[in-house]
């Protein structure tokens, strides 16, 4: 691929309720939080952000509904230059709750809205065959009927195109066989964390995990780390551990969506595979250490 490769990031975008806690209660517990702000999020904007941060190219597509939040969404996408997706007789956008303890760790709870809607027919201004690279985020496959529509619009895509594919969290929820003919399907790069290595893939250890994935894909597998760094598998002679940015973690939302930004960033300019995830440890490490949970589109 040559620095004019095309990328396609699609997915859903919500608005984030942001709150500091000093710590999440337990079922009947309670905590006083401190409200900081709304923010538009979302795994597809946040990794979008992150690719034009990283000075590479992308479409960008998102759907927009009708209501508040959708207003935020749609005048935060005009503002970092894209056009807002609207989509005619559909609700609201989702929001989520978002809490960042002391430690910069986040949960979310999470009230979907429009884009749990989703359908093919949303897709059809795209030329999907004309990407190089594309994005998915496991958060588009938990509802059964939107993830076929999405796995059935990203299977378009050229032979030789590689589809970025984050776990995400709630992987286990998704169709057992939908994920195993997602994966086969070819050019699939899995990135997902050492909590959801294991969810998706077979094996008792870390390394038949990895080359579970790697057999049924064909393709790199990468694994972040936390504070250690990401591990990235292209085949036994190039493998490793790519060591993280030292930062003082502010909050991490948005830390993962920027990595896979980043590792797309780094593919589409033709950097190895090592040198994306490089990258995309640096961006992931700046996000951690911002208050905001996505990367300004220009640096």
């Amino acid at each position: 691929m040559t620095e004019m490769s095309k990328t396609l990031v699609c997915g859903t975008a919500l608005v984030d309720a942001l709150m500091n806690v000093p710590i999440v209660p337990v079922s009947g517990g309670n905590v006083l939080g401190d409200f900081l702000e709304y923010q538009v999020g979302g795994c597809a904007i946040n990794a979008f952000c992150a690719v034009k941060y990283a000075g590479a190219s992308a479409d960008l597509f998102v759907p927009v509904g009708h209501g508040p939040n959708a207003d935020r969404i749609a005048a935060h996408i005009t503002k970092i230059g894209e056009t807002p997706r609207v989509i005619s007789g559909t609700p609201d956008n989702g929001w989520t709750v978002a809490t960042v303890e002391p430690n910069g760790e986040r949960t979310f709870i999470v009230l979907p809205g429009m884009e749990q809607l989703m359908r093919e027919a949303w897709f059809k201004h795209l030329d999907v065959p004309a990407y190089d690279f594309l994005y998915l985020s496991g958060f588009q496959l938990t509802n059964k009927l939107v993830a076929a529509d999405m796995v059935k619009v990203l299977g378009q895509r050229r032979s030789d195109a590689v589809l970025l594919f984050d776990v995400a969290a709630r992987i286990q929820s998704v169709d057992k066989t939908l994920l195993h003919d997602l994966l086969k399907s070819g050019g699939v790069m899995v990135h997902c964390n050492e909590i959801e290595l294991p969810q998706v893939a077979e094996g008792n250890t870390f390394e038949e995990r990895v080359a579970y994935l790697h057999g049924m894909t064909g393709q790199p597998v990468i694994v972040t780390l936390g504070s250690k760094g990401t591990y990235y598998y292209v085949s036994d002679a190039d493998q490793g551990i790519v060591p993280g940015e030292k930062v003082h973690v502010i909050n991490t939302v948005g830390a993962g969506d920027s990595h896979c930004g980043g590792m797309l960033a780094g593919l589409a300019q033709g950097l190895s595979v090592r040198d994306s995830v490089s990258l995309a440890n640096r961006l992931a490490a700046k996000v951690c250490g911002m208050q905001a949970n996505m990367l300004p589109v220009t640096v």
